[in-house]
């Protein structure tokens, strides 16, 4: 069981950083489209890939592992879709109100910045990683085999 908690860590900490790769990258690239700066370098480009690379192992390996262990262990008790659902929907709309918010912002500075916030790229990590893991939970819970 320590084993499975660390894997299962492991994973959550590489598709954590793979969504900062991806969301730092994002706001690099829209700061420089504000500023009318042009495109970013091509090694902005290969990161945001990077990170999409990372975040998708990540989520293959936590379905693969989740789906496994919830086989093998069928008395496992499991949060209701309902609340899964919830989360899910809550977390995506302060994301998609914090992203819009925060582009308002970026419009109405006057002499626009370069600067990347890390403060946001936090909230930004931080949702969507709250968007994902409970879409593992229901996607294996939902899945083909799940039940015997």
């Amino acid at each position: 069981m320590s084993g499975f908690l660390w894997r299962m860590g492991g994973a959550l900490a590489l598709g954590v950083l793979g969504l900062a790769l991806i969301f730092w990258q994002l706001e690099h690239a829209s700061l420089y489209a504000f500023a009318d700066q042009g495109r970013p370098s091509p090694a902005v480009y290969a990161l945001l890939f990077a990170g999409l690379i990372l975040l998708n192992v990540a989520v293959f390996y936590a379905l693969t592992r989740w789906a496994r262990f919830v086989r093998e262990h069928p008395g496992t008790s499991q949060l209701p879709p309902w609340l899964l659902i919830g989360i899910i929907v809550a977390s995506g709309a302060i994301l998609v109100t914090g992203i819009a918010t925060h582009a308002g912002y970026l419009r109405s500075l006057d002499p626009p910045t370069l600067e990347i916030s890390q403060g946001f790229i936090a909230f930004e990590v931080s949702f969507a990683a709250l968007i994902l893991v409970p879409l593992v939970l229901l996607a294996v819970r939902w899945s083909g085999g799940y039940r015997r």
